[in-house]
């Protein structure tokens, strides 16, 4: 089985390496199914090419890959981060990576957070004449349907009771009132599941205050690129949050982790791949290799102190090596 890893711009270069050692240990004491290769698409290509994703490069993704592992993308001489459009929104339009996965273990509570991840503003619909700017939000009704439907069958095949739809129909009412349109018609098949909604300041309010309301919750792209952020905070941080991009039809997946590419420390060694390797583990339970998912994530929180990027990476290896061979 072959992934494609993809580390970016910035501290990607750092903490995806990083992750790959995990997933090489694990690969050779489990005798995994696992090899990948590493792509240089990011700012250093795109300035020296002027080129995001290689024409074709979809195809041979699609047919060679079964999933990517990505770290981030952002680079201080392309301030517009126009590489950064091209290439992972590219990738999630191209491969219909329409779900956005973002678990929140918070105090209290675990909330799984399901994003859609490929129209709304990020459309990419609008512009500018005679000094008005415009960016238009679209949604499609076979969209949000396909997205609503795959989010309550993962949450009720979790176990999971509660899910709430999470909008701002008071004052964004035509997208508001398909996205509610659509959840209740779908929430039909699935009578175990109880459902409610919230506009998105308030469920960021209550989410900062009491996330164990929440097990499940759906939204939009804005309003869960923002509600992610706000739980990750509550996290302890970006270097704590891990995520998933998917296309349920083809079982395609991106994996990555959604602190971006943190310029200010890329290159001092400072950068935790707490979030990398939580991705890394979400990757191997995608190509269901859930057995090696559970000892990497059993052994990221105690190696979470850890100061150094090759400290926390040698403590979690050592940890994984002691798990693997029956002393931990």
């Amino acid at each position: 089985m072959r992934i494609a890893v993809i580390p970016g711009d910035g501290i990607g270069q750092e903490v995806i390496p990083a992750a790959l050692r995990t997933l090489a240990l694990l690969t050779g004491e489990m005798r995994l199914d696992l090899e990948w290769e590493v792509f240089d698409w990011g700012a250093r290509r795109w300035l020296a090419e002027g080129e995001g994703i290689p024409d074709g490069a979809l195809g041979t993704l699609t047919r060679e890959y079964r999933a990517i592992l990505f770290g981030a993308l952002g680079d201080r001489r392309i301030p517009d981060m126009a590489h950064g459009r091209a290439i992972l929104l590219g990738l999630r339009t191209g491969l219909n990576l329409y779900v956005n996965y973002r678990p929140l273990f918070l105090p209290g509570a675990t909330v799984d957070l399901y994003r859609e991840n490929t129209e709304g503003l990020y459309a990419g619909m609008g512009g500018t004449a005679a000094g008005v700017a415009v960016d238009t939000c679209v949604y499609t009704r076979q969209t949000v349907e396909r997205f609503v439907r795959y989010c309550l069958r993962d949450l009720s095949n979790k176990g999971r009771r509660r899910v709430t739809l999470v909008h701002k129909a008071n004052a964004v009412p035509h997208t508001g009132r398909l996205w509610q349109e659509v959840f209740h018609a779908e929430l039909t098949a699935f009578p175990e599941l109880t459902a409610t909604e919230e506009y998105v300041d308030s469920f960021c309010y209550h989410l900062v205050r009491d996330p164990s309301r929440y097990e499940g919750v759906l939204t939009e792209n804005l309003f869960g690129d923002i509600a992610s952020d706000v739980g990750a905070a509550l996290m302890g941080g970006l270097g704590f949050a891990a995520s998933a991009n998917l296309c349920p039809e083809t079982g395609f997946g991106l994996f990555e982790p959604v602190h971006g590419s943190a310029p200010d420390i890329a290159g001092t060694g400072a950068a935790n791949p707490y979030a990398a390797m939580m991705s890394a583990a979400m990757l191997l339970d995608h190509v269901g290799y859930r057995c090696a998912a559970g000892h990497l994530r059993e052994c990221l929180c105690p190696a979470a102190p850890a100061a150094t990027t090759e400290q926390f990476t040698e403590t979690v290896l050592s940890l994984l090596r002691r798990r693997l061979r029956g002393n931990g």
